[in-house]
């Protein structure tokens, strides 16, 4: 297992500024402010392993400067390569009516362009889904760190091309939800937290799913959603 082929697949730009996991051979790293995209841009033109996503994170909607959309709009249309993210919706910040004005322009632009999008949701599935609900030819979706339930799994499923990312597997309940995730749609993250270790992440998957070749089949859906297929 010490050569496993890992895509860390979210991170953010402050940690990865500093280092990359060990034994991690590229990463999908979120600058979740407009005061952060710029350096960001410099960051992916040193490194080539890194695949950038480029948006306001809900936490940041207080700052958020007029005209944001519009120069998101840009950096994307310059750089074909660029993905939307972390965007979403989060029910334990405040301005949900602004994070939902602010994430709402990110989609729209991710939808225009056919960027991938990396998603963040707290307590807030029912706006989100109410949203998508109105959107037609959606790109691929990232939700990063999933922790709902089952029934909102298999809504995201039904409708969208979406992959989940996993890094927490501590509670009966993690175990039973990565057990009735597809195993085509599975991906491993850090989130930026130095006690996640990314192969124990894929070991451990690699048991519930009862998996030898995980690692492999990991890296591939992570592939897959990096070439929006």
């Amino acid at each position: 297992m010490f050569f496993m082929k890992i895509i860390d697949a979210h991170t953010h730009f402050d940690y990865l500024m500093h280092e990359m996991q060990p034994g991690v051979d590229g990463a999908i790293c979120c600058a979740v402010s407009e005061s952060d995209w710029q350096s960001m841009v410099g960051l992916i033109d040193h490194n080539t392993n890194i695949y950038g996503a480029f948006g306001i994170h809900p936490w940041a909607v207080a700052g958020v400067k007029d005209g944001f959309d519009k120069r998101l709009y840009d950096l994307l249309k310059n750089n074909s390569d660029f993905m939307v993210g972390e965007i979403g919706l989060d029910k334990y910040k405040p301005n949900m009516e602004n994070q939902i004005d602010v994430f709402v322009k990110q989609l729209n632009i991710a939808i225009e362009l056919q960027r991938q999008l990396s998603l963040h949701c707290v307590g807030a599935w029912d706006k989100i889904l109410h949203i998508l609900k109105s959107c037609k030819n959606l790109p691929n979706i990232l939700v990063h760190d999933f922790n709902d339930s089952i029934d909102i799994m298999n809504n995201l499923l039904k409708h969208y091309d979406v992959f989940f990312s996993y890094h927490k597997i501590d509670k009966p309940f993690d175990l039973y939800r990565i057990e009735q995730t597809p195993i085509d749609r599975i991906l491993v993250e850090s989130d930026a937290k130095n006690d996640v270790i990314l192969q124990d992440v894929i070991t451990t998957i690699g048991c519930i799913k009862n998996e030898s070749n995980i690692c492999d089949k990991i890296y591939q859906n992570t592939k897959r959603f990096l070439n929006n297929a």
